[in-house]
């Protein structure tokens, strides 16, 4: 018999592509499932400014909504083999990652794309379902 209550989100690892190869860059995220409290936390603070800003909603915020809920989404990072980032190899604190889905798009996309994939976060880390 299967316990329902075992079948629940885990945190998975992603390695970042190059946007037109699709060769990983040696850049490894750690995502945590939207049930993770602190992805909880930042969906509920973007929710409540929503409805603080009384329908005043302008491209910065949704773009600064979009960036608190990603940094929220990242459990870890790992840096491999000589891949820096301006010279170094960044611990990740929320400035660090904001700083690099700043200068790099093309990173929050990827981000965006792996954090839709519910079903991935249900997997284990062979690929067979939790």
């Amino acid at each position: 018999m299967t316990e329902l209550t075992t079948i629940v989100a885990a945190e998975r690892a992603i390695d970042i592509k190059h946007p037109a190869t699709e060769a990983p860059v040696g850049l490894r995220i750690t995502l945590l499932p939207d049930s993770h409290p602190k992805v909880r936390a930042a969906s509920r603070k973007a929710l409540d400014d929503r409805l603080m800003g009384k329908g005043k909603l302008t491209a910065s915020k949704m773009e600064q909504g979009r960036t608190d809920m990603l940094v929220a989404s990242v459990g870890g990072w790992e840096w491999k083999g000589d891949l820096t980032f301006h010279g170094s190899k960044p611990d990740l604190t929320d400035e660090a990652l904001r700083k690099v889905l700043k200068e790099l798009p093309w990173i929050s996309d990827q981000l965006e794309v792996e954090l839709g994939n519910r079903a991935e976060f249900f997997r284990s880390p062979e690929g067979e379902d939790l």
